[in-house]
């Protein structure tokens, strides 16, 4: 496979990854009576194992009690139960959701930092304020929220709300492949087989390649075949040494996490 052709099919899946990643921001949503941490995945409530459609007014109650008295937790998980239009008969409420996310995100809490920042980016339940959206995929990423790292990579890699920066992308895309995002994996592999803030490295393009397809990623276990046969055999013995150093940087974040 030609390296344009190769390089065509990586640019394409990391614009779907950023699709994909602001698609489906919404979090998990326990029980009230346990407000368990949470992280980002399918946007459903649950409680006593059921799927609701619409919240029982005694739960709102219970989460809007703790959200008015300070409680970061509640004040996103009621944003949430507007944002998914659980509350009452009034469908989705992304303003008020968005209040909400903001009121969690000022007290610290970084998954509401993560949805507030998807909400400014895309302009969802107010105006639309990328450099605000990179400022808290910021703060959300710094504290090891992975999607917000991703989604800041993104931003710093195409000078969204603030100036382009690839060394920094790289760094956060780095940060987000070791922690599970396959798409991150992809970008990197993208731009070390261009050269695009970085040297041409088809041994580090190989290595994080391999971690999307470890990650279930069947389009770059396919293309992980493909680059591979354009690699020299030192260069495909280097490169599953560098593999082997990224697991190993993985397993200590997971032991720090």
């Amino acid at each position: 496979m030609p390296r344009g052709s190769v390089t065509a099919f990586l640019t394409a899946a990391r614009r779907i990854g950023r699709a994909l990643s602001l698609a489906a921001p919404a979090l998990t949503l326990a029980a009230p009576t346990t407000l368990a941490p949470s992280q980002p995945a399918a946007a459903q409530l649950y409680l006593d194992g059921r799927t609701l459609e619409e919240a029982p007014p005694f739960v709102v109650q219970r989460y809007r009690d703790r959200a008015e008295a300070g409680d970061a937790r509640a004040q996103f998980y009621l944003g949430l139960m507007h944002e998914q239009g659980l509350i009452g008969q009034s469908g989705p409420q992304p303003a008020a959701a968005r209040e909400w996310f903001a009121r969690a995100g000022e007290a610290g809490y970084p998954p509401a930092q993560y949805k507030l920042a998807v909400m400014r980016e895309e302009g969802v339940g107010g105006p639309p304020d990328p450099r605000g959206a990179r400022a808290l995929y910021q703060t959300a990423a710094e504290a090891g929220l992975k999607e917000a790292q991703y989604n800041l990579a993104l931003m710093l890699q195409e000078g969204r709300g603030g100036p382009r920066d690839l060394r920094a992308a790289i760094r956060w895309y780095e940060q987000a492949a070791l922690a599970g995002v396959s798409r991150a994996a992809l970008a990197l592999a993208e731009l070390h087989s261009t050269g695009v803030g970085t040297p041409v490295d088809p041994v580090e393009a190989w290595a994080w390649l391999a971690r999307a397809a470890e990650q279930g990623n069947v389009d770059a276990a396919s293309l992980l075949r493909k680059l591979e046969a354009q690699m020299s055999d030192a260069q495909r013995a280097e490169a599953q040494k560098l593999k082997q150093a990224h697991d190993v940087l993985a397993q200590m974040r997971r032991r720090r996490s």
